[in-house]
């Protein structure tokens, strides 16, 4: 059974990419279970259109579920999307771990510089492929509650060369929300935004220590400014 690593660092996607097998089912599984339950659907896709052909690109969100991520996989495939996943989710049950690794997820470590995540996520990037990350880090679940945005998409992008993509999800927080017992089925919507470029200005003219900063603030500012579409 080859390493977990074999996986981080194989493409996903192209000619040289690993098994997909397992990744095709499950997408397939997903996009169906997920379409009876939640009636999900994705609005403006065609802003990926704007990425030039070849180049990779990060889909940066709101985080509300765990689930969050299979639905930007299933709306995104038969393209595969790296998504950053917390260790522990690789560590604390070792059949999950390999099957994330088989969908092309892969692991960071929260609340710490992680290089190695970094120049992965990089090497992913050059490579064509999509990375999903979630710049507030952990899932904001209560009203209120105070996210801190981890500027990591920043230094990935310009370190890359690539754009971000802001998206959006609503109605994932209605699925397993606090202090309730019992899963539940809202309507799901993901809506993807205008794509950004660090390289471009106001970013580009602004020294390192305010340009990180700033440019990830205005990713969340555009994720949070898109519109529920009407159905």
């Amino acid at each position: 059974m080859k390493p977990l690593d074999y996986f981080f660092d194989t493409p996903a996607n192209g000619p040289e990419r690993f098994p997909q097998r397992f990744a095709t089912f499950f997408a397939g599984l997903v996009r169906v279970v997920f379409g009876l339950l939640f009636r999900y659907k994705g609005f403006d896709l065609q802003q990926l259109e704007k990425i030039p052909a070849g180049s990779g690109y990060i889909i940066a969100g709101n985080h509300r579920s765990y689930l969050d991520p299979l639905f930007i996989m299933s709306l995104l495939r038969p393209k595969v999307v790296r998504y950053m996943c917390k260790e522990e989710f690789f560590t604390l049950n070792g059949a999950v771990g390999r099957m994330a690794s088989w969908v092309g997820a892969y692991p960071v470590k929260r609340d710490s510089a992680d290089m190695q995540v970094v120049k992965r996520s990089v090497r992913m990037l050059k490579r064509g492929e999509p990375v999903g990350i979630f710049p507030e880090g952990t899932r904001i679940r209560f009203p209120g509650q105070v996210a801190t945005y981890h500027e990591g998409i920043a230094l990935i992008s310009q370190m890359a060369g690539v754009s971000v993509v802001p998206v959006r999800h609503w109605g994932t927080e209605k699925i397993c929300p606090p202090g309730k017992r019992f899963f539940r089925c809202p309507q799901v919507t993901v809506r993807f935004g205008e794509p950004l470029n660090i390289a471009d200005e106001p970013w580009a003219s602004l020294p390192k220590e305010q340009r990180f900063k700033a440019f990830t603030e205005e990713v969340m500012r555009r994720v949070y400014t898109l519109e529920l579409p009407q159905r």
